[in-house]
């Protein structure tokens, strides 16, 4: 698929063939693509060539990186989120990491998408430089910011999507997170923050004895993981990193272990209406 598998100087389509012996998935990920080859300038996304999580543990994998608009050269701009697809190892991948980084233009030549607006990159990609898409790059990277009243200010993380601030959670500092959406779904989810924060110390209580409650019961040898400890003590060893709300009332806590002798994470999960209902160790 990539001319980085053959020799500069064989012919393109020896090179194509050589690839597709040796990754046999190639070809399944190829017949996804129409067969014409043409170039595009780009504009990439927040985040750099990443995905392939299905193929996790074999030795190569599909990637995705992200593009928020692209053109042929000397055509129209075309501004939409589409991704630039390539089967990599970890060492190609690492290469195209280097050549194509987030927030950056890029030229690479490719094919389209047969069932949607997705390209398959079939040469290696470099970085160019184009005014007009450079204005767009400009903009895209601006912070984005708004602020909250009973809240704060928030700040978007472009890598993830969300909104992102700093709060003040019974003394420390601590997230609170909402995902960017509309402005309805972002007012009902800020709603839910204030619901929490306005009853903090309860709602501090009450996740705090919930997760201390379930955790022993949920995950085996726990106990001699966290020494033995009674509910009392663990719910006081769980130190609060963040707070993630969402529109519909619902909500999840993330924890570590205050004395960092605990390798895990704790998300708790619930809403304002049924309060904690679901505990999860993480990493």
């Amino acid at each position: 698929m990539f001319k980085l598998f053959g020799k500069k100087q064989e012919p393109q389509e020896e090179v194509r063939e050589a690839a597709l012996s040796r990754h046999p998935k190639a070809a399944a990920l190829g017949a996804q693509f129409w067969q014409e080859e043409f170039d595009i300038l780009a504009v990439t996304g927040a985040n750099g060539f990443g995905g392939g999580e299905e193929d996790v543990g074999e030795e190569y994998r599909t990637v995705t990186l992200p593009l928020t608009a692209w053109r042929e050269d000397g055509g129209p701009i075309h501004r939409e989120d589409t991704g630039l697809v390539a089967l990599a190892d970890d060492k190609l991948l690492t290469y195209l990491r280097r050549l194509a980084p987030p927030d950056s233009i890029i030229q690479a030549r490719v094919r389209q998408g047969m069932g949607d607006n997705r390209f398959l990159l079939v040469g290696l990609p470099s970085p160019v430089m184009d005014p007009e898409l450079k204005a767009i790059l400009d903009e895209q990277t601006q912070e984005v910011s708004l602020y909250v009243a009973d809240l704060g200010t928030f700040v978007l993380n472009r890598t993830v999507n969300w909104f992102q601030a700093d709060v003040d959670w019974q003394g420390q500092s601590i997230q609170l997170v909402y995902d960017r959406g509309s402005e309805e779904e972002m007012k009902k989810a800020q709603e839910t923050g204030r619901s929490l924060m306005s009853a903090q110390a309860d709602w501090d209580k009450r996740v705090r004895a919930y997760a201390a409650e379930q955790l022993p019961i949920q995950y085996e040898g726990l106990e001699d993981e966290m020494l033995d400890l009674s509910p009392e003590e663990l719910a006081g060893r769980l130190e609060p990193e963040s707070i993630q709300v969402w529109a519909d009332g619902s909500f999840e806590f993330w924890f570590h272990d205050a004395d960092y002798q605990w390798e895990h994470s704790l998300r708790v999960c619930g809403s304002l209406e049924d309060g904690p209902d679901q505990v999860h160790l993480e990493g």
